[in-house]
């Protein structure tokens, strides 16, 4: 049994799950090619990815067809502010333009707050992007998110998206992808630099950091970021309710984030900080035993997961308005259901680390990643026999099959 070396198998593993740089520079060229032909066209407008694209947290979708799928989420914001445009005229600017060209219009699915376009496939890989109308926010918005504590530098990148509020109507909400990416950079910067440290010293030692792709360079925090989403992935795909109860990418985000802001430890390994981003999320629980007050004496006094009268809360640190747990309130199967896999993957993972027997570790991974790939070699190399050695009920790992 090694520790050192389980880790390492466990941590190629999940590179594998990145989109790969061609897959990445030609969704680049795809997106950049679109604001060109809505320029030609008329339409001044930025476009630009947001979410896990952006902030270097993809992960691999979990299918078992031959061919997986990548779905680019892109902002298309259109030169001027929502004062200029209704929410409804912004939509059909953009599905007209689209669907009355020849490239565009056969690819385009019209959705309640995007447009798809769908790609042909890359080296066996399909791919799409998720368009999102989008105009900058008000003066008048801008300034109200300020008063409520929102650094002046994000406020401004703030920007208005329509949702549908009934069958044929649509209303601004606000959203800021730029200022989410802003908040998270900063946060993410001592890791990456860290890793850069490390990748400068080792394989590209000869190289300059700076000559590294962009979309290769991988911090811890954004590992484990890409660690809790595949194995959330994986143990709620196994729910006939999953996608109903299973946690946003975005909470995910966001508290695993500021859980690594507070750790002292910037030059830390990928499963230091996930077993301490891990800890904090479980004892998140404990608020629905007592007070706050209580909670905040005993165990955390800034919880990343707030939970006070009755109502789970955590803000978007770029929208105070914006709360990503608000279903967890309206819906208690989300909490339960969370705190339930925190606890298992917790176990999972670093029990696992220490099992005498090998097999029993290909058996973690198999259950793992055989949606991904059933014949990745590194479970090959501990799943030594196709029939698992007994295991003790009682005492043993559970793997994400098990209720």
């Amino acid at each position: 049994m090694n520790i050192s070396e389980r880790q390492k198998d466990f941590l190629s593993v999940i590179e594998k799950l990145d989109i790969p740089p061609t897959l990445f520079k030609n969704a680049q060229s795809k997106y950049e090619a679109l604001a060109t032909f809505l320029g030609e066209h008329g339409i001044e407008a930025t476009i630009y990815p947001q979410g896990s694209f952006a902030l270097g947290t993809v992960t691999r979708p979990i299918k078992k067809a031959d061919s997986p799928s990548y779905d680019l989420d892109c902002i298309c914001q259109v030169s001027g502010t929502k004062l200029e445009y209704t929410p409804s005229d912004l939509r059909n600017l953009i599905e007209n333009t689209l669907k009355d060209n020849d490239t565009y219009g056969g690819k385009l699915v019209r959705w309640e707050e995007c447009f798809t376009i769908e790609y042909a496939d890359v080296n066996g890989v399909s791919f799409s992007i998720d368009l999102v109308p989008a105009v900058s926010d008000s003066d008048f918005k801008k300034a109200t998110l300020i008063t409520k504590g929102l650094n002046p530098q994000i406020v401004d990148t703030s920007i208005a998206i329509p949702r549908q509020n009934s069958k044929k109507s649509y209303c601004w909400i606000s959203n800021n992808p730029k200022g989410f990416k802003m908040w998270f950079d900063e946060i993410n910067a001592p890791f990456l630099m860290y890793a850069q440290k490390c990748e400068k010293r080792g394989i590209f030692e000869h190289a300059s950091v700076e000559d590294l792709p962009k979309e290769g360079r991988h911090s811890a925090l954004q590992r484990v970021i890409q660690i809790l989403k595949y194995q959330r992935d994986t143990y709620y795909s196994k729910f006939a309710n999953g996608d109903e109860i299973k946690p946003i990418s975005a909470l995910i985000t966001t508290m695993a984030a500021r859980i690594a802001s507070n750790y002292e430890k910037k030059d830390c390994s990928v499963f230091e900080l996930l077993e301490y981003v891990l800890n904090r999320l479980e004892m998140c629980i404990h608020q629905t035993e007592m007070t706050f007050e209580q909670y905040s004496f005993q165990y955390d006094n800034s919880p990343v997961l707030l939970y006070k009268n009755g109502k789970w809360n955590v803000p978007n640190p770029a929208d105070p308005e914006d709360n990503l747990a608000n279903k967890w309130s309206e819906d208690d199967r989300i909490p339960k259901s969370f705190f339930k896999w925190v606890t298992v993957i917790k176990k999972d993972l670093f029990e696992v680390m220490t099992q005498k027997d090998d097999n029993q570790f290909g058996v973690f991974m198999e259950n793992s990643f055989s949606d991904y790939d059933p014949n990745n070699p590194i479970i090959k190399k501990y799943r030594k026999t196709r029939v698992a050695t007994p295991i003790n009920a009682s005492t043993a790992s559970k793997p994400y099959y098990c209720s």
